[in-house]
This record gives C-alpha cells, sequence and structure tokens, in this order.
C-alpha cells in the first residue's frame, strides 16, 4: 500500500500547544496530589517551570543583593563624617574671620570666632546654632547649606518631603498644619474610630497629597512603609549614634512648628505599630557616607517593596501587579522575562482548553485529566520502553470480530461489506491511472478485517487512609490511576474501568473527581466496604472482571450490619478480619479476581494478604510507591494478555 502525506503551512499555534502541554507537565505531580489548580500554579511560581526561574530564586537573588549591601556598609560611620563634614565648614568660616580680624581689627570677627568656638558637640545643635549663624565665607555657607539640603533630602524624604512636595504651599506653617491634621486622623484611627468621612475633607484641603481614590487604611500604609526606611535605618544603629541621628533630623525642620508636627506624627504613627522595625543588620566596615546613605536606603527600600510584591504573588494574574522596570533595575532583564513568562501561566493552560474558570475557581477539565494521564504513563513507561506496554489482540483474525485490526482485503463472496473506501478508491486508481471519473470494478473493492478482542472490567479501589501521605505512597497510588485510565482509554475503548477510594468507609469517585481526591483525617481501612462497592459496580460487567485493590494496612475496620456504624479497631480485631473474608469469597463466587498492590507491608498485613490468596487466587504485588506505577500498569497488561489468549 502506497502512503501519501500532506505538507502545510507552518502553524504558530503548535508552539503554544507544546507550551501548555509543557506546563501541563510541570504541575503534573502537584495536581495528581491534591487536584487544586491554583495551589499547583502556586507551587510552580515558586519553583519556576524549566530554564525560567520562579519566585524562590527570584527571592533568593534579592536576598543576596540585600545581604551585600548590608556587608559592605557600618551606618555607625554617618556621624562620625557629618561630624567632619562640618568640622571642616567651622574651620573654614573661623579662618576666614581671623583674616578678616587681622586685616580690619573689627571685633565683630572676634567675637563671630568665639560664636563657633561655644558650638554645642551634638550635631543637632550643632546645625540648629549655625543656622542662625551669618557666615562671612560664602564658600562655608554654601558648603554649609548643600549639607542641610542633603540632610533634609535623605533623612527626611521618606517621612516629610513626599508629603510637603504634593502642597502646593512651601509655608513650613502649611506644612505643620497638614502634619498635626494628619497626626489627628492618625490617633482616632488607632483609637479604633472612623475617619474616613474627615480623609475625603482632608484630601479636599490638601490636594495631591492622597490618591483621589485612596482609603485611609491605604494611604496610612503607603506612608508607614515609606517611614519605616528611615526607622529601619535608625534601628541598625548603636544607641548613641541613633539618639545624635534623631537629634538631628528634629534640628532639620525648617520651623519649631514643623519639627513639633513631625514629631507628633511620628508618635502616632509609631503607637500604630506600623513603623516597628528590627533594622536591616548592617555588619559591614566602610562607613556609610551621607552621598551613599540616599542611595542604599534606596536601594534597600526598592529590595524591601519587591521582595513583599513576590512574596504576595500567590497566582499569575498577581504577578500583573509588580512593577516589571523595578524588576528589570533590581534583578536584570532574564528576571524581567522571567515573570512574563510566569504571569502567562494560567492564560495559556486556558487557552489550551485545560482549565475553565467557575467563578473565582480554577477548575481541571476532561481533556486536561486526560493529559496528565498520558503524561503520568509517560514517566511510568518511557520513550524506548513502550514496547512494555503489551499488545492486545486475540489469536483470531478476521470477518467475524467486533473491532477494526487496521488491515484490508481483497472483497470475497460472503465477506461482511465493511466497506474499505481508501483501500476501494486506491485501487481504482492503480488500475485505471489518474483522471475522472474514476469507474469502480468488482476487483477494486476491499474490506476492513476485524478482530476479536477480550474485554475486561476492572475497579481500582485506592485506599485513602492517613498513613498513605504518611509513607508517601499517597502521590504514586492516584498517579497510578490516571495512567491506567490514559492507557485503557487508548488501547482498550471497550473495557470498563471504575474507581473506589477507602479509609474508614469506601466511596465511588469519577475520573472527573479523582485528582482532587484526598486522604481523610480518620482512622480505619474498610477493605471490606470497598471489596463490596466494588463487586457491585462490576455485577453486570462482560468478559473478564477484576479488582485491583491498593492498601498499605490490614483490615481495621467494618461497617456493623445491624447500626450500620463503622466499627475500628487496631490491631485488627475477629469480627473485622471475618467479615472482610466472607466479602472476598462473595467476590470469588462471582469470577470477580481479586489482586493486591502492597505498599509497606508489615508481619500482620501479609498475613492477610495470603488470606485473600488462599480464597480468591489472585496474585499479590508487594512494592514501595515509587515502583506500585510500573508494577500495576505492567501487570495489568499481563494479566489482559493472558486473557486475550486463553
Amino acid at each position: 500500500m502506497v502512503r501519501r502525506f500532506r505538507y502545510h503551512d507552518y502553524d504558530p499555534s503548535l508552539d503554544h500547544a507544546d507550551e501548555s502541554e509543557s506546563i501541563l507537565d510541570a504541575l503534573a505531580d502537584s495536581l495528581s496530589y491534591h487536584g487544586n489548580v491554583a495551589e499547583a500554579l502556586r507551587e510552580l511560581l515558586s519553583r519556576g517551570i524549566g530554564a525560567t526561574p520562579g519566585l524562590a530564586e527570584l527571592l533568593e537573588r534579592l536576598r543576596q543583593q540585600r545581604d551585600e549591601l548590608l556587608a559592605r556598609y557600618d551606618p555607625n560611620g554617618l556621624t562620625t563624617q557629618l561630624r567632619s563634614e562640618l568640622e571642616a565648614i567651622v574651620e573654614r568660616e573661623r579662618a576666614t574671620r581671623e583674616r578678616a580680624y587681622q586685616s580690619t581689627n573689627d571685633e565683630r570677627h572676634l567675637l563671630a570666632g568665639l560664636e563657633l568656638d561655644a558650638l554645642p558637640a551634638g550635631l543637632g545643635e550643632k546645625i540648629r546654632e549655625l543656622s542662625q549663624y551669618e557666615f562671612l565665607d560664602s564658600g562655608a555657607k554654601e558648603r554649609f547649606e548643600d549639607l542641610v539640603t542633603s540632610l533634609r533630602s535623605s533623612m527626611l524624604r521618606e517621612q516629610v518631603n513626599h508629603l510637603r512636595n504634593a502642597l502646593e504651599s512651601t509655608d513650613p506653617a502649611v506644612s505643620a498644619q497638614m502634619m498635626n491634621e494628619l497626626s489627628e486622623l492618625v490617633e482616632r484611627f488607632n483609637a479604633g474610630q472612623d475617619v474616613e468621612e474627615e480623609f475625603n475633607d482632608f484630601k479636599q484641603r490638601y490636594p495631591g497629597v492622597a490618591g483621589e481614590d485612596e482609603d485611609f487604611e491605604a494611604f496610612m500604609a503607603r506612608l508607614a512603609q515609606s517611614a519605616r526606611l528611615t526607622q529601619s535605618l535608625l534601628s541598625s544603629m548603636d544607641e548613641e549614634t541613633r539618639n545624635e541621628l534623631m537629634e538631628l533630623m528634629a534640628a532639620l525642620a525648617e520651623s519649631p512648628e514643623l519639627g513639633q508636627a513631625m514629631a507628633r506624627l511620628g508618635n502616632a504613627m509609631a503607637s500604630s505599630g506600623s513603623l516597628e522595625s528590627a533594622g536591616y543588620g548592617f555588619h559591614g566596615e566602610t562607613p556609610l557616607e551621607l552621598g551613599d546613605l540616599e542611595t542604599v536606603m534606596q536601594t534597600l527600600g526598592d529590595l524591601d517593596e519587591l521582595e513583599g510584591a513576590l512574596k504576595l504573588a500567590s497566582s499569575p494574574e498577581r504577578l500583573s501587579e509588580i512593577d516589571r522596570t523595578q524588576i528589570d533595575q533590581l534583578l536584570g532583564s532574564d528576571a524581567a522575562a522571567a515573570i512574563d513568562r510566569l504571569k502567562q501561566l494560567a492564560d495559556q493552560l486556558s487557552k489550551a482548553g485545560f482549565i475553565d474558570r467557575d467563578g473565582g475557581r480554577l477548575e481541571l477539565t476532561s481533556s486536561a485529566i486526560a493529559k496528565l494521564g498520558e503524561i503520568v504513563l509517560h514517566r511510568l513507561f518511557p520513550a524506548g520502553q513502550s514496547r512494555l506496554l503489551g499488545n492486545h489482540e486475540s489469536r483470531h483474525i478476521g470477518n467475524l470480530g467486533t473491532d477494526m485490526s487496521g488491515e484490508t482485503k481483497p472483497y470475497e463472496f460472503g465477506d461482511p461489506f465493511r466497506l474499505a473506501l481508501g483501500q476501494t478508491l486506491h485501487n481504482a486508481l492503480l488500475r485505471q491511472g489518474r483522471g475522472t471519473p474514476l469507474r469502480l470494478a468488482p476487483d477494486d473493492f476491499a474490506v476492513d478485517l476485524t478482530e476479536e478482542r477480550t474485554r475486561a472490567a476492572t475497579v481500582l479501589a485506592l485506599d485513602l487512609s492517613l498513613s498513605m501521605p504518611l509513607n508517601d505512597t499517597f502521590l504514586p497510588a492516584k498517579q497510578v490511576a490516571l495512567a491506567l485510565s490514559s492507557l485503557i482509554h487508548a488501547r482498550y475503548p471497550r473495557d470498563y474501568l471504575g474507581y473506589v477510594v477507602f479509609s474508614e468507609v469506601a466511596r465511588e469517585v469519577k475520573l472527573a473527581t479523582l485528582p482532587s481526591a484526598q486522604w481523610d483525617y480518620v482512622y480505619g481501612t474498610n477493605i471490606e466496604h470497598a471489596l463490596l462497592l466494588a463487586r457491585t459496580m462490576l455485577r453486570h460487567q462482560p468478559g473478564y472482571r477484576q479488582i485491583l485493590l491498593v492498601t498499605d494496612g490490614e483490615p481495621t475496620a467494618h461497617i456493623d450490619p445491624s447500626s450500620h456504624e463503622v466499627l475500628f479497631s487496631y490491631p485488627p480485631s475477629r469480627e473485622t478480619l471475618q467479615r472482610t473474608l466472607a466479602e472476598v469469597l462473595r467476590c470469588t463466587r462471582e469470577q470477580i479476581t481479586i489482586n493486591l498492590f502492597v505498599l509497606n507491608a508489615d508481619h500482620g498485613l501479609r498475613g492477610f494478604v495470603n488470606d485473600v490468596l488462599a480464597i480468591n487466587h489472585g496474585e499479590a504485588f508487594y512494592s514501595t510507591g515509587s515502583a506500585l506505577g510500573p508494577i500495576l500498569v505492567q501487570e495489568y497488561l499481563n494479566d489482559r494478555n493472558r486473557r486475550a489468549h486463553q
């Protein structure tokens, strides 16, 4: 038979399909374990996918950058540098005064020199006095003003300037009034009062200070976030340096009223607990000088802000709230590209038809569950081992079977007329050649061959008692169910496969709900009920019938026939064992084979397994959780083939 192939232009959507399948592959373990799409995506965001780093790695990069800064600088050297700078300014002014006195003999220069000698030792008091001092040396004056401006910009920026910059007026009195009103709102908010109406009036009086649609709690959080930088710096210093800088900050206020307003606002914010900070933990040796202060603190603040945003990014949608420019600046373009890819995960799965949005909840679709089964099956039997999956046809291939074999034959009188149209037309073309109309001759006709296939009905009974996750066998057991479903639907579409899960009681579950099935926080392994339910499901199924029982414990529970209550006993009671074995006997009488897959078997469980085998004549397989999948699937295939050739 000549094979013909068709080619078409490259379809870029194929890349998206491959991408969505790779995403589902990366989610497979998590989805198999708990079936929660949101939780699985959260885990994937944390660990990343392929060569794309996850949030855990990005957070580690942020911590490394912070540690590098903290290991480089010593903030306690800031006061030393400021004191040295002030001393240089004073010495320059003193020298200018001495020269002026020598040339003019004017006592005002002498008195000014004495005033400089009497300056306080504290930085704050010294700056306050120099602010009132009338400089003679223009260079010293300019240098002092630049220092004060720089100090105000760097040390008061986070607490005051971003508020004052939003005001139309730069009058210190207006700034003080605004801060006092804001302090009153904070104090009332701390007391549990509703201040939203007053805050709206505040925003109208001081436009630009707060966002138009911003409520008071959000505004306060934003204010605290910026003020926390300065607080963290102070908390990183020793007590002497911290006290000196706090005095310096008070001295930098442009008026006593503004200084008092600043102090009141700081106390109100501190009372709310929003300014609590343990400090950054600087442990370097390089003194943190004024020229580096603003850059270092801004970088630390940006790192804190981005770290908080990444920690809150519990879903791909939340990643869209993160400033991409900030990521690029702090972590590099590869990190920004990683965020771009991570925030598209849910959309790609949705476009591929793997997840649905049910309100605010993400749900796996039937195609996603089928694809999960394919993924798990491929993991159990990778490429090169597919031959281990075996075949399933019986020895009889001909015209009287029920399923297509994939082969054809020339039509003969008496054959069922299952016309193989493709082969028939192909035969006519070979005989007639090209051209239309195409005329059929009796010898052109071909029919499909069919094959006899055995049918099997299987119920997979999974133990979901608490011991399964404790023994790390819960995930392999659920993945076996998904893999077996994929195998049967692909290779044996006429077979029946049902699912029973059990702990203190058993219940039937459908494939659609299997990924979300969880272990039960109850005591008891009710194998009797699991076998009863499986037997009921198989009662009217044709063909070979079997129960695949996966458990890691002997029966410790049964249902009392009179009260219908679950009775638990460990070690297993005699009644529980007898009732369970009686159900094994019922399965045997109905010609249902029980094959056991035993995990973490102890002496008691082995004794129970031997009793089951003595009654039912099935098979038992002992394995660890990791080996469960290949053993169970391969045994299903082996048993299937044995039945097909009997």
